[in-house]
């Protein structure tokens, strides 16, 4: 059966601008496809060189960041052995220092420091302690050469701790921990910050009342604790009227540091998350720390007398992980019992092969 040439030319002609307007999508649909495909690539390539910047930013709200530090060397090879330096005793928080000279055969090795956690002050009545500040960390991936000789030292927390800590007797910042030696230069990081007005700074809320700092429906005592009350006002601050949420955030303390053959990633340190209700509900929480994020984030609500403090230290089995800060605690009117917590310790590792 043949078709009419009229009716076929008709057809032919409908179809023509139909055909060369499908080419003319798909040419472009390609020029798009190839336009992503470079944006993406220039992404991948902004990922690649900013990482340390990534890590750095990241935050406490994004550890899943982290995994952009370097963990092996760029050969891909596993470190055969390594060691770390940090206090081995129950209570987790004084310092260690060593030398270390790299053996005969080694390459190449990879120094991690935490600086130490900070401690908190006992409250007075009435009042909470959040958890102190974390320490920062670093890392860095260099060649090293046999007889090479490095200093090695983790920062103490606080080694001449108050057991009766009441007040600020306790609320100290963490030392810093650090690496000397061949092809590293001013390699270091903070220990965690333990100010609560300090804090109050970092979270940009400030404000003076009767000589004192609003904060979350009270006021700061002796830089040690949030005097807080559900019925009256705190000293110098108002009542608890409202609900308050202050999320994770990174510190201002921060790490150092250069290498000659390799890059420093770092994490700066950081702050808990704190929440406080009308209820008389007060609930923190510790952020992750670098290496240890499974077991170093940690709730505690604090609505029961003296739960917190020494009562959660490390040496009862508490936060067993190098830099965090010292545990939360809350305090009702007339107690005098309990202390305050600690810090823990800095440490450093070295992996090499």
């Amino acid at each position: 059966m043949s078709i009419d040439v009229l009716r076929y030319n008709a057809l032919n002609a409908i179809n023509k601008p139909i055909v060369a307007n499908l080419v003319g999508n798909i040419n472009t649909l390609n020029e798009d496809i190839a336009t992503q495909n470079g944006l993406c690539l220039s992404a991948q390539d902004d990922i690649i060189n900013n990482k340390p910047l990534l890590a750095n930013h990241a935050g406490p709200n994004q550890a899943n960041l982290w995994c952009v530090i370097p963990e092996l060397p760029a050969t891909g090879d596993s470190w055969v052995n390594g060691f770390k330096v940090c206090d081995t005793s129950a209570d987790f928080r004084c310092g260690a220092n060593c030398t270390w000279t790299v053996p005969t055969g080694v390459t190449c090795a990879r120094f991690q420091i935490w600086g130490a956690g900070a401690g908190r002050g006992f409250g007075c009545c009435c009042a909470f302690v959040p958890f102190g500040g974390t320490g920062s960390y670093a890392s860095v991936i260099i060649p090293v050469t046999a007889d090479d000789t490095y200093t090695l030292c983790a920062g103490c927390a606080f080694c001449c701790y108050a057991v009766a800590g009441m007040n600020n007797v306790n609320g100290q910042p963490g030392c810093q921990s650090f690496v000397t030696g061949t092809n590293l230069s001013n390699f270091c990081a903070d220990g965690g910050e333990s100010s609560l007005f300090c804090e109050l700074q970092t979270r940009c809320v400030s404000g003076a009342i009767a000589g004192a700092c609003v904060f979350l429906g009270g006021c700061i005592c002796s830089n040690a604790s949030v005097c807080w009350s559900v019925t009256t006002p705190g000293v110098g601050g108002p009542a608890c009227c409202y609900d308050n949420m202050f999320p994770m955030i990174s510190s201002c303390k921060t790490y150092f540091g250069s290498a000659t053959g390799g890059t420093v990633y770092g994490i700066r340190g950081s702050f808990g998350s704190i929440a406080v209700n009308c209820n008389g509900s007060i609930c923190v929480q510790h952020p992750p720390i670098y290496g240890f994020a499974s077991t170093s984030c940690c709730v505690a609500q604090l609505t029961t007398n003296t739960v917190g403090g020494c009562c959660r230290s490390a040496s009862a089995g508490f936060l067993l992980v190098p830099g965090a800060g010292a545990w939360a605690q809350f305090r009702c009117a007339g107690n005098v019992s309990g202390a305050s917590d600690a810090g823990r310790m800095g440490m450093v590792c070295v992996s090499f092969l």
